[in-house]
């Protein structure tokens, strides 16, 4: 890894010296659903997660049994060519939680009848299609306030893939590089807020990624204003911008970057 330029910068030299990143104290974990709807149904979906699914997570938040339940539409890529055009994303304090929390397991528990389970259920399986599922912990963001960033219009979600032995290093350059610049920009009010995850399962070097990271933006137009060179130099004074970039294409490598818009959202 190339050491950075600059005296303001923050070196990466305490790679060898430091004993953590400025990782949240309160770790969640976040299970992403990706689902695809059919082209015809999509408001016959968001009409029936509204008035049947969304109260259920409601009740779920409001037991203490998870965090927040949120439905995003992807927005980029568009069309109806892709894998999946819905992420439900459910986050809670601890892994063990996802292990009764499937759609059927959450009516059960709302004491339907049998009956109303099976309808439900083939409901909701005439609607959407649940293509596969990740787990991922959420190991650093900014939390300056109480508001979660997740309530912002937009999630713009990039997925990483960072060589084996390359995860400290990775995780040093989002801390002490990526995060300062994000900081900066939530405060002239380019963004809302910013997460970092590590992939848990699915996992291996043929997955295609290992780590992603949440962008939190109420309006679309501020996803264009990323790492400029003016909010890198308020940021990070005195840094060399080329060997910035030079450091970040050495460590991970993007392999996607999705634009999501919340649909729906209870915490």
């Amino acid at each position: 890894m190339k050491k950075l330029s600059g005296t303001g910068m923050f070196l990466f030299i305490i790679l060898f010296t430091s004993a953590g990143f400025g990782q949240s104290e309160e770790a969640n974990y976040l299970r992403f659903d990706y689902v695809k709807v059919a082209p015809g149904q999509v408001q016959a979906y968001v009409e029936y997660m509204n008035s049947t699914w969304k109260p259920l997570y409601q009740q779920q938040v409001e037991e203490g049994k998870i965090d927040s339940w949120s439905l995003y539409r992807v927005f980029t890529p568009g069309g109806d060519g892709g894998k999946y055009n819905f992420v439900a994303i459910t986050s809670a304090a601890g892994l063990n939680v996802f292990e009764s929390l499937s759609p059927r397991d959450i009516l059960m528990m709302d004491q339907r009848s049998r009956d109303q389970i099976n309808n439900m259920m083939a409901k909701a399986n005439e609607l959407r299609t649940v293509m596969y599922t990740e787990f991922w912990k959420a190991i650093n963001k900014i939390a300056e306030d109480a508001a979660s960033p997740h309530s912002a219009k937009y999630m713009m979600v990039d997925y990483m893939l960072v060589a084996p032995g390359k995860d400290y290093d990775y995780q040093m350059l989002e801390d002490e590089v990526a995060k300062p610049i994000h900081q900066e920009r939530k405060a002239t009010d380019r963004m809302v807020g910013w997460e970092l995850y590590s992939l848990i399962t699915p996992g291996g070097q043929n997955y295609g990624y290992n780590f992603a990271t949440g962008n939190f933006f109420d309006e679309l137009e501020d996803v264009e204003y990323g790492f400029t060179e003016d909010v890198i130099k308020n940021a990070l004074p005195g840094t060399d911008i080329p060997e910035l970039f030079d450091t970040i294409f050495d460590t991970r490598r993007l392999v996607n970057s999705q634009i999501w818009e919340l649909v729906y959202r209870v915490d």
